[in-house]
């Protein structure tokens, strides 16, 4: 057998462990089952080694190493107790493949980290006081915010070092391994907390050898052996401690994937209803309904307004959708409802739409270009 062909037959399987070199520099390192002791020892005698990076990210007293050209304009630790979250503002001055360079990073949660983005640098700056504490939905009405990525236990693409591959927001993750059932790009379907599944695609899984110490009970200690996936969307399924074991999508749950993709293209404004047809005969059948009084693009609108304790009367009312009041309906509303008054009829007549304005498409807005 050739010197080659051995090295990957030892490497077919290893295992996670942790060293200090000769100074005191931790080091993370994978190697063949069993052969963790050696490599410790081995790494006593090393003074340093160096990492992998362009940069050096500073994270309070510790580091994070990426390829890029990253500058840190802000940062502040923070989290749940016991984690050393931080978030900080980066900029990302050679993002690749048209990547956004302004961005938010934090890790704050047990959930796993998040990052954000934002249309310039100074609106990261101005937004930096506010983002610790602030919830999803408030962070999309800060100016400049563009959108919010979940990273979970996945690493963001602008902490890529080496020659590790982007996939989509993610540095594809270092060091996982090939499994029998989860394997990269096999869809499954994945159970919530409370038992709720959802359909993830599988990016790959990691091997994990952990020595348990019984401190408090009467059980020896021993190591455990375990599994964690990483799904696309950033979450982890850990097999020491979550419930309902992940199980491969059926062929004949696929349509349950198409009707997904067809839900989202219905919610882009692409279409407004879709058909699913199974072999059986059977149908599932989706459809957006609206009321056609729901006018949702910029303009200048005539209405009939009837308020209670008033005569009804004809106006015109100029209106730009927003987020939070995407129609003429709910603006008129909640002009009236600030001014105490309660509409009892409410007609649009006509309308003159602006050319190239603000419009609702779908549920999502579309800014005006």
């Amino acid at each position: 057998m050739s010197e080659k062909k051995e090295g990957v037959d030892r490497f077919s399987s290893y295992q996670y462990g942790e060293g200090v070199t000769g100074i005191g520099q931790v080091v993370e390192f994978t190697c063949p089952i069993g052969a963790t002791e050696f490599v410790r020892n081995l790494l006593k005698s090393i003074r340093t080694i160096p990492i992998t990076g362009r940069v050096n990210v500073a994270h309070g007293t510790y580091g994070r190493n990426t390829r890029y050209d990253v500058t840190q304009h802000k940062y502040a630790g923070g989290g749940y107790p016991g984690n050393g979250g931080f978030y900080e503002v980066l900029e990302i001055k050679n993002p690749p493949d048209g990547r956004w360079g302004i961005v938010i990073y934090e890790d704050l949660s047990p959930s796993g980290g998040t990052f954000t983005e934002w249309e310039t640098l100074q609106d990261a700056l101005n937004a930096y006081e506010r983002y610790c504490n602030a919830r999803t939905g408030e962070l999309a009405k800060i100016p400049g915010f563009k959108r919010i990525v979940l990273c979970g236990e996945l690493t963001p693409w602008f902490y890529a070092i080496g020659n590790e591959l982007l996939v989509g927001d993610y540095a594809f993750p270092d060091g996982l391994q090939d499994d029998a059932v989860f394997r990269f790009g096999r869809q499954f379907v994945v159970f919530d907390s409370d038992g709720v599944p959802s359909i993830k695609t599988c990016m790959g899984t990691r091997f994990v050898k952990r020595f348990y110490e019984a401190y408090y009970s009467s059980r020896d200690s021993e190591y455990e052996y375990y599994r964690l996936v990483y799904w696309d969307d950033g979450s982890v399924w850990d097999e020491h401690h979550s419930g309902n074991m992940p199980r491969p999508l059926e062929e004949k749950e696929l349509w349950i994937v198409e009707a997904i993709q067809q839900f989202k293209q219905m919610l882009a404004g692409k279409n407004t209803e879709f058909t699913i047809n199974f072999t059986n005969g059977n149908k599932f059948v989706g459809k957006l309904v609206q009321p056609e009084s729901r006018a949702c693009a910029e303009g200048r609108y005539l209405i009939t307004l009837k308020v209670k304790g008033k005569k009804q009367k004809d106006g015109f009312v100029d209106f730009k959708p927003t987020s939070e009041l995407p129609d003429i309906v709910q603006y008129v509303t909640e002009q009236c409802a600030r001014n105490g008054k309660e509409i009892e009829r409410l007609e649009i007549k006509e309308c003159k739409t602006e050319r190239g304005g603000k419009k609702w498409s779908g549920v999502f807005f579309s800014p005006s270009k």
